[in-house]
């Protein structure tokens, strides 16, 4: 009786085996149509909207073409926003990927404290964009920040500080913020290539006598470009498209002296109240983010072949 019944129960079992076989297509179909619904339209859509002119509270307007376009780039405050973009850009790309690689090698170094510091080095990745932003405004505050407190009681400074009152400063402020958020991605990436090199190459290498910068040089570095490319290009489309830190320690002044493009396109589109001349600036950051993408990834493709 056992007998029979374990046999009718494999037997359902294996009827039922194709049904849930028969279900992946489905699924397939509705994580595409999930896909399209929330990131494919959204940007058919905002590619629609700067062709339109259409302003705060309406759906849609009288087609324009590129009006919308030549607006934008005829505007003055577009180009200073492409100028602190590249620069907020590039100098948090710098500054992330050699304090990075600092505390990856220093990792790699198996010592007894490094487990200290791979804890306190991801921490500023688990933390979200927004308390990031708000910890660095309470930092930098003037009246009570703790930076200005600090430099106070060292002597660094003899008064407190307005850190966002200077352009040059508050942009600098910004790219120490947002940079502090970019070392822990470049930090993993790197100790996790770093980990792949054979211990024997390392050990001919001292053997024949090299250095640690020589070693560094000839053999480590040689052997992570893949790693720290994909490092690079990833902070670098980060960097292009950071708004929270912008927005909560700065809203882009003084002046306009850190409006990057991503917050030019939210003061177009919501503060001014054309969405049409913001889906046109965003379109252009997208453009700019891809073409970065393209030289990044045809670096990435070279280092390969020359591996």
């Amino acid at each position: 009786m056992s007998g029979w019944s374990g046999a009718a129960r494999g037997a359902r079992g294996r009827r039922r085996a194709p049904s849930r076989a028969g279900a992946f297509p489905y699924l397939n179909a509705l994580a595409f149509a999930l896909i399209a619904l929330f990131s494919v339209l959204p940007l058919f859509y905002v590619g629609y909207l700067s062709l339109v002119d259409v302003k705060a509270g309406q759906l849609t307007g009288p087609f324009v073409g590129l009006e919308n376009y030549k607006f934008v780039l005829d505007d003055a405050s577009t180009w200073t926003a492409f100028r602190n973009t590249f620069y907020f850009s590039s100098l948090s790309v710098v500054v992330a990927t050699l304090i990075g690689t600092g505390i990856a090698l220093l990792l790699d170094s198996d010592a007894p404290w490094t487990s200290i510091l791979l804890a306190a080095t991801v921490l500023p990745w688990a933390i979200p964009e927004v308390v990031n932003a708000l910890m660095w405004k309470w930092i930098f505050n003037y009246n009570w920040g703790a930076l200005n407190a600090l430099l106070v009681a060292v002597g660094a400074i003899a008064k407190y500080r307005p850190w966002f009152s200077d352009g040059p400063t508050a942009m600098h402020a910004l790219i120490f913020a947002y940079s502090w958020k970019l070392v822990p991605f470049v930090v993993l990436i790197l100790y996790a290539a770093l980990r792949t090199i054979s211990q024997e190459i390392i050990e001919s290498a001292k053997i024949d006598g090299a250095g640690t910068v020589r070693m560094f040089r000839h053999i480590t570095l040689p052997l992570i470009v893949p790693a720290l490319t994909v490092a690079i290009l990833f902070c670098a489309i980060f960097s292009m498209r950071a708004f929270d830190v912008v927005y909560l320690l700065t809203k882009g002044g003084p002046g306009a002296a850190t409006t990057v493009l991503s917050y030019y396109t939210y003061a177009k589109s919501f503060e001014f109240g054309d969405f049409g001349a913001g889906s046109a600036v965003s379109v252009i950051l997208a453009a700019a983010t891809l073409a970065v993408v393209l030289v990044y990834w045809r670096m990435l493709l070279r280092a390969d072949r020359n591996a």
